[in-house]
């Protein structure tokens, strides 16, 4: 017997895409299943580009006092610094992926 119980995780043996998929698709045949394009949460319409949100990040010492020896170096706040580090590193994992 197939387990419905829907989740807000993957199960471990899928993939994340297939996981995507497999929710979008519920009770769509199979040849509808391979006609549609995966949608992700960060192109959803009411995501707004104004707003941003606060995530915390433990950094070991070292990588700290570089961020402040670049913030000096450039004249750009820490904050910024590390932002456009993350925004970057973010889209080349997606990247990698095919995403």
């Amino acid at each position: 017997m197939q387990n419905n119980k829907i989740t807000s995780h993957p199960p471990a043996k899928k993939s994340v895409q297939d996981f995507i998929l497999e929710a979008e698709n519920r009770g769509s045949t199979k040849g509808e299943v391979e006609n549609i394009t995966p949608s992700y949460p960060w192109q959803d319409n009411q995501i707004r580009p104004d707003v941003q949100k606060v995530f915390t990040v433990r950094l070991p010492e070292e990588y700290t006092l570089k961020i402040k020896y670049l913030s000096e170096l450039t004249n750009k706040s820490q904050q910024k610094i590390v932002r456009e580090i993350i925004n970057s590193g973010i889209n080349e994992a997606l990247k990698d992926l095919g995403i």
